[in-house]
């Protein structure tokens, strides 16, 4: 029998993303203008799509926007047939989901393009007492060497596949009173010098480690995994917040070295110090108390989870306390200082108070400065981006110590930190990255655009690499020679985060785009055409949506593996809203203003494909 005859369900294209056109056509010699019932079932065996159409002579078809449970999906099409059981044919597509934007300009799919492949080239695998690690070589640190661990996990895990064995070969090497290396290297690391676990001054490693491996758990879900490892993120925590090196009790405060920021370069009066020893000058420093702040926040959720409400409630009423206590510390009326001195040290005229440090730019992204303190930090940034001349308003500090003042060398060689270079005030992309995502955040998407196209300039002119730190002009600089390398995580991270959860705006509330907040800022970029999907490769949840914008109206499809979405769609000059429609309905919304921006907010549940409309 020919296929013809027996019936046959051919597909258009046989894989594709999430809501791409599908064309299904049944051809069958027994079709003739009966009715053809098309139903299609996830990979999850869910059905998001029934629809009956009139068949045509010996054919039946339709286009479909698949939607659901990434995998295999499923064609059922049946016909009725007088005085018989209806005829039932199967067929079959793939959809794969994969974090992308395609928009009608190009512009902003190539800049994703580059940071996801900046991203992959600094993934490595090595093994660490004796089994493999999946790791990212940082920075200008050597590889299997898994330095400041899990710190670029923002954007990896949009790309990554195992988000789990880097957290746990620090954990595995953690010290028995709950602090954590700041360095782990490979079991055949070759320098036999080096110890296989080294902690500098990172006074932030356990509090930052608690972030980012609650980022990680995000993205792959898993809530055994997270219940074995929150012991070991509880003591490290204890031990920041007890060890009477890492915590100042008159203040209430974590404490550390005095550093340049958050950067491991510490200094005294007599020279450069690395580590924390006896002739350590402390402070106090915003960055710390703003990442202990965000540590609570995810912690709170991530106990909530686990079904664990008495710590969840321990961890907001210290998420509280650091946020209005620290926020007391360290506001000065425009910006965070730069730190608070615990012991004197001497910077003659030099008034560090003038300086913007790099943690102003996270204090924004980590929620630690609220609505009005983000735009007057993101203020503070364009007027002395304008006043400067600098090329980017990415510093490190802002302004450097002075070379006048002695105290870091400024030569042609390795480890140069003279004024305006590396964390003395160099340009460091990752500030960048923060400040675009704030920007985005805080009603500010035209900085955050021209911020996008400067850092897409700089990806284009050097092949695709992104370095630690650049020069005040622009140039890439660096400070290792040993050990450099083209692509830097901690840079590509964040500006991977800005591009997709803050511009196509797509991010999971708590774990596996179970929730979802969902904010697209196109009309910033000029964008009137967009297809976007955020994904998790290692639990392969994701959300995704078409964006068409007209003169006086805008609409969507959406899907995704999860359960519910709030719309927050920003209006593209119009400021005003007749009607929203959720799936052929009206819709309750509403308005909100973010400084000049207008955002119409709708809540939905997810279910196969939906389509929301926005008209004028």
């Amino acid at each position: 029998m020919r296929l013809p005859q027996a019936g046959v369900v051919w597909t258009s294209p046989n894989r594709c993303g999430p809501l791409d056109d599908v064309e299904i056509v049944f051809v069958w010699d027994g079709l003739d203008g009966q009715p053809v019932t098309f139903q299609l079932t996830d990979a999850a065996h869910q059905t998001y799509f029934e629809r009956t159409v009139t068949a045509q002579k010996g054919q039946a078809e339709l286009v479909v926007k698949p939607g659901g449970r990434p995998g295999v999906h499923l064609i059922t099409v049946r016909t009725p047939r007088p005085g018989e059981a209806p005829y039932t044919r199967y067929g079959s597509f793939r959809v794969h989901a994969h974090t992308t934007v395609t928009t009608d300009t190009g512009e902003i799919d190539e800049l994703l393009a580059l940071l996801e492949e900046g991203l992959r080239q600094c993934i490595d695998v090595t093994q660490v007492n004796g089994k493999l690690r999946t790791y990212y070589k940082a920075a200008d640190n050597s590889r299997q060497n898994l330095a400041y661990p899990a710190f670029a996990i923002d954007g990896l895990r949009y790309f990554l596949q195992d988000v789990k064995s880097m957290f746990e070969a620090i954990y595995d090497n953690q010290w028995p009173d709950g602090r954590l290396p700041d360095h782990v290297y490979g079991d055949n690391y070759p320098c036999a010098r080096t110890p296989r676990k080294l902690r500098t001054c990172m006074a932030d490693l356990e509090i930052g480690m608690a972030s980012t491996l609650c980022k990680g758990w995000q993205a792959h879900g898993d809530d055994e995994w997270l219940r074995r490892m929150l012991p070991a993120v509880e003591a490290g925590l204890e031990f920041a917040l007890t060890d009477p090196m890492m915590y100042d009790e008159t203040h209430g405060a974590l404490k550390r070295p005095h550093t340049l920021d958050e950067w491991d370069i510490g200094f005294t009066e007599s020279g450069e110090n690395a580590y924390t020893d006896e002739t350590c000058k402390f402070v106090l420093m915003q960055g710390d108390t703003s990442q202990l702040y965000l540590a609570c926040t995810l912690l709170a959720q991530a106990f909530e989870a686990i079904g664990d409400p008495v710590r969840a409630a321990h961890y907001r009423l210290l998420q509280t306390h650091y946020f209005h206590h620290g926020n007391e510390l360290f506001w000065d009326g425009v910006k965070y200082r730069h730190h608070i001195h615990l012991d004197p040290f001497d910077h003659g005229d030099f008034d560090e108070d003038e300086q913007l440090t790099m943690s102003n730019a996270a204090a924004i992204t980590r929620g630690f400065a609220d609505h009005a303190r983000a735009v007057s930090i993101i203020d503070e940034y364009v007027r002395r981006w304008e006043e400067t001349g600098d090329a980017f308003p990415w510093w490190s500090l802002q302004p450097g110590y002075p070379d006048r003042l002695g105290y870091f060398r400024r030569n042609s060689g390795a480890w140069t930190r003279g004024e305006g270079e590396y964390a003395n005030g160099g340009l460091f992309p990752w500030v960048g990255g923060e400040l675009c995502r704030g920007a985005l955040q805080h009603g500010r998407e035209e900085l955050a655009y021209r911020l996008l196209r400067d850092v897409h300039a700089v990806l284009r002119r050097d092949h695709g690499a992104l370095f630690t730190w650049y020069n005040l002009d622009g140039s890439a600089a660096i400070n290792a020679p040993h050990h450099q390398t083209n692509y830097d995580p901690w840079g590509f991270g964040p500006w991977a985060a800005a591009v997709v959860e803050e511009l196509a705006g797509i991010k999971s509330q708590g774990k596996l785009f179970e929730r979802v907040l969902c904010a697209p800022r196109w009309p910033a970029a000029g964008v009137r055409t967009a297809a976007a999907t955020a994904h998790f490769p290692s639990s392969d949840a994701y959300f995704s949506y078409r964006y068409r914008r007209s003169d006086d109206r805008i609409g969507l499809h959406f899907t995704g593996t999860g359960r519910h979405v709030c719309f927050r769609i920003l209006l593209p000059g119009w400021r005003e809203c007749s009607g929203v429609t959720l799936n052929g309905e009206d819709a309750q919304f509403a308005l909100e203003s973010v400084e000049e921006s207008v955002y119409v907010v709708v809540e939905s549940e997810i279910g196969g494909v939906g389509e929301l409309a926005v008209v004028r």
